[in-house]
């Protein structure tokens, strides 16, 4: 297999003209595998992760941003070449549900992720998954072809890992510099809507940005629950032109209408 494994490689760095870290299929059956790799294939997963203890090894460094890797198919066909934009360990319960929305697996609610993670690392054998060290790792697709930007609406697309600064900043210019720390929109008495924690980060939220003359001008954050609702929490545009706000309510009910959600409550519903 550690040959196959290289050969694809190998394969890899010859069409793509790219030097790899190395190459690898996701999950742990070839089921699984060509089920995730179906996710990239639709745009719709751009991160994974990973038990830290199991890298580096002799053929893969450890994952550091930058790096370009393979991947392979359930039977160990290669398929495509991603490159590495974020990296960090932590554990379990450090994971937030911009992450699980980035996986794009299942439901993609942070619920639906922490009980995938669990049952997947149980299945190999770990008792207490949430003590495990992990590396979180978001990518993007660099061969056969880049990523291309997926437009909801009008200017409207789904937030980057660029873009999360960025919208930190443009929430602080809104709410004041502790905007971070203010509660859920929904109310004090509802359910924490990070899940990590009783206070709301943009930058730990999924969420969408709308571009007006080549510049971020608003923001949407959102949080998708198990069953089917999603809230959203805020809807922020820079400047007074109404038509923004309407754009990035469109290209939510387009995200919904993708996404199958029974449906979405916005701020003033809470």
């Amino acid at each position: 297999m550690e040959d196959a494994t290289a050969a694809a490689t190998q394969a890899l760095e010859r069409a793509s003209g790219r030097r790899l870290a190395g190459a690898f299929a996701f999950g742990d059956s070839q089921q699984l595998a060509d089920e995730l790799l179906a996710l990239v294939r639709a745009g719709r997963k751009r991160a994974t992760a990973g038990v830290a203890s199991e890298l580096p090894t002799a053929d893969q460094p450890f994952p550091e941003a930058g790096q370009s890797w393979g991947l392979l198919d359930g039977r160990g066909k290669p398929c495509f070449v991603m490159e590495l934009v974020e990296v960090r360990v932590g554990r379990l319960d450090t994971v937030d549900p911009a992450f699980a929305w980035d996986e794009g697996e299942n439901d993609r609610t942070y619920e639906g992720w922490l009980d995938a993670h669990r049952c997947f690392f149980r299945r190999q054998g770990v008792d207490a998954p949430d003590a495990l060290d992990l590396t979180f790792e978001r990518f993007r697709l660099v061969w056969p072809d880049e990523d291309a930007v997926d437009w909801l609406a009008e200017g409207v697309r789904a937030c980057d890992l660029a873009d999360r600064s960025r919208t930190a900043g443009l929430l602080a210019n809104r709410h004041g510099a502790d905007f971070a720390g203010a509660t859920n929109r929904c109310g004090a008495d509802s359910v924490d809507a990070t899940g990590v924690g009783s206070t709301i980060d943009p930058r730990r939220l999924p969420a969408l940005v709308i571009e007006h003359r080549g510049q971020l001008a608003g923001l949407l954050t959102f949080r998708p629950w198990p069953g089917g609702l999603t809230d959203v929490i805020t809807v922020d545009v820079t400047g007074s032109d109404a038509s923004l706000g309407t754009r990035l309510r469109a290209g939510m009910a387009e995200l919904a209408r993708r996404e199958r959600w029974d449906r979405v409550r916005w701020p003033d519903e809470c």
